[in-house]
């Protein structure tokens, strides 16, 4: 029996060494968990952020053609929906969460990431929620996301903020902080802003990224502003400010 304090540091230390150690036969790498998972979570309607629901109500329109990547049970999607939203698209490795979703209304699309099924047009955002930290080949994965952005479209991420490493999470391969998430983005993207924040419905700091291909659309502080605002009950969205 390994001490906990010798896992403790491998796992803080060697993020990835310690996930593929621990992990060479877990039953996460596999579809029919993250059916298991999903079946489990949208029965106990967990997985609702509601300050991030505000916060990408308040980044976006309901015209943009927005693609949320790694949807879980699509709460951010029903809730954009409930708005009004119309271009509404997910992506699961889960086949049971294609075929609910798709049933409420939503384009669905498989894929096991880093890889990216066909898609046949560009978005106007992308999203990727408590999803980076799972994937080994991230920049393969954001070079994938970066292609299916239109040219002045944007690329929002959440991510645990400096926790739930693999010994707390076996499925993460990253502990996160916010120096670390820039620098991962930044060799993507040309503009990028990374921010700690906190969701009411959940107890640990995330790392809000807003990414894109250009500058424009929103400065350090309005950006800032926006998350402020997200802790409101109706915050008022925000026009596009200056260049970032």
């Amino acid at each position: 029996m390994i001490p906990w304090r010798i896992k403790a540091f491998f796992s803080e230390h060697f993020p990835l060494g310690y996930h593929l150690l621990a992990n060479m036969h877990a039953e996460h790498k596999s579809e029919e968990y993250w059916d298991y998972a999903f079946d489990v979570s949208w029965q106990a309607g967990s997985r609702d952020w509601p300050t991030k629901n505000r916060l990408i109500k308040a980044l976006t329109s309901p015209a943009d053609r927005i693609l949320d990547v790694g949807c879980g049970t699509g709460t951010l999607l029903r809730y954009l929906k409930e708005h009004d939203y119309k271009n509404l698209e997910g992506l699961e490795i889960s086949k049971r969460a294609v075929e609910v979703l798709g049933k409420h209304g939503i384009t669905m699309h498989h894929a096991k990431l880093p890889n990216l099924p066909p898609l046949d047009q560009q978005y106007d955002v992308v999203i990727a929620s408590q999803v980076l930290e799972h994937i080994i080949r991230r920049q393969k994965f954001l070079r994938g996301l970066q292609q299916i952005l239109k040219p002045s479209g944007s690329l929002i991420i959440f991510v645990p903020d400096n926790c739930l490493g693999p010994i707390d999470e076996p499925s993460h391969v990253i502990k996160f902080t916010r120096k670390s998430l820039m620098r991962e983005l930044s060799s993507c993207f040309q503009s990028v802003f990374v921010e700690s924040m906190k969701d009411e419905n959940f107890d640990m700091p995330v790392l809000f990224a807003y990414a894109r291909n250009k500058i424009g659309e929103y400065s350090h502080e309005k950006l800032t502003d926006i998350i402020s605002l997200a802790t409101l009950d109706s915050p008022p969205r925000l026009k596009a400010g200056d260049s970032y």
